[in-house]
């Protein structure tokens, strides 16, 4: 192979591992991130709505249980609005 060429290869391989090594950086810190966010700053589900009929806790409950499930307990409710 030629020398141009080769030093063609040789710094797209080099790029292509930097690239690689300071993604994989971002997704790890971004990971430790959330966990250590989650399990030191709680986050305390308020549920509010304009009425505070049965019905509407009851709905309030089934969401709150669905999401639970669903996420398998990783999942949070923050907010809950109706539509107009």
């Amino acid at each position: 192979m030629s020398e141009p060429i080769s030093t063609a290869f040789s710094l797209l391989f080099i790029g292509m591992i930097t690239v690689f090594v300071v993604l994989f950086l971002v997704v790890a810190t971004g990971n430790i991130l959330i966990k250590l966010v989650n399990r030191f700053v709680p986050v305390a589900i308020v549920p509010t709505t304009s009425s505070g009929s049965l019905n509407d806790h009851d709905h309030l409950v089934a969401i709150a249980s669905a999401v639970e499930i669903l996420t398998e307990g990783k999942g949070r409710i923050t907010k809950i609005e109706k539509e107009k």
